[in-house]
């Protein structure tokens, strides 16, 4: 099994990055890490034989998170922020294509929409444009938060956002989990920004903290759909993510039915062998 992890116990929060107002978290045990590799790589080798298939769809990793975290795994919804909520947790996740997932370690990514359908105002100056955008991302969050609650009566909800960065190769990949809060306009200032796209004029807000003066949010104007489109830190792998690397090994997934899977089963528990070494030791014995 190939994968790199850092996992320990202790606080479910690291050391903070003085440039990182929102700590990391370790989200995973070990046994956990374990799972998700497993099921990552059983996920790769089906993909990799069918055509067209070399993508990571979110509801490929919804399926192995939810499973990892024994939740049932929900049926489709049309609610904002709505990925998963178990127990008291609530996350919400996204995925985003990267060369070397694994390289990000340490960088500031972006993603092109935390949510949409966001109404303001692009004739009014920056601040209010700040203003009137910040409280309804915050508002979104507060209902995630109540829904979360709802959802385990009694708990104290503690809501998240789930990174998963992936490469077009399927064999590396990286997440990681950030405490997810509602913002304080008053704690960010923003510009709008003339740019070209493409070679055509576009305009975006900006909105930095004020504390270091690093961009946290880009939003698009509302003509076409304003989009927010949050930044993220990514930590290291000892400092809250979890990089996965599922090598091409040429490994080939073989269908069976399923009273011949069972069979399988029961005759690796009892003599403690992998698969291969048991397929290959029954074919010599045919062979003889």
């Amino acid at each position: 099994m190939h994968l790199l992890l850092s996992c320990s116990g202790g606080s479910p929060l690291v050391q903070n990055d003085p440039y990182n107002p929102m700590p990391p978290i370790l989200a995973f045990t070990s046994d956990e890490v374990a799972q998700v590799q497993s099921m990552l790589e059983t996920l790769v080798r089906s993909l990799r034989i069918v055509p067209g298939g070399g993508n990571i769809e979110e509801g490929y990793w919804s399926y192995i998170y939810h499973i990892m975290r024994k939740a049932p795994v929900p049926s489709w919804s049309n609610l904002p922020m709505r990925d998963f909520l178990h127990n008291g947790l609530g996350v919400e996740m996204k995925l985003l294509q990267k060369k070397s997932p694994i390289a990000m370690q340490g960088q500031r990514i972006m993603h092109p929409s935390a949510t949409r359908t966001l109404l303001f105002d692009p004739t009014f100056d920056a601040e209010t444009c700040k203003v009137q955008i910040l409280e309804q991302f915050g508002a979104r969050i507060a209902d995630f938060r109540m829904r979360v609650a709802q959802a385990y009566v009694g708990s104290n909800p503690d809501i998240r956002w789930g990174i998963f960065l992936w490469n077009s190769n399927l064999d590396e990949f990286l997440y990681f989990e950030e405490q997810m809060k509602e913002p304080n306009p008053d704690d960010f200032y923003a510009r709008f920004v003339d740019s070209k796209h493409r070679g055509k004029p576009t305009r975006n807000l900006h909105i930095f903290e004020k504390e270091t003066d690093i961009k946290r949010y880009s939003i698009t104007m509302p003509e076409k759909g304003a989009k927010l489109e949050p930044y993220f830190d990514v930590p290291l792998v000892d400092q809250g993510a979890y990089a996965f690397q599922v090598p091409h090994d040429g490994r080939k997934p073989i269908w069976l039915a399923e009273e011949t899977f069972d069979a399988l089963q029961d005759a690796l528990t009892k003599r403690n062998q992998s698969i291969d070494e048991w397929i290959i030791l029954a074919l010599e014995r045919l062979r003889k």
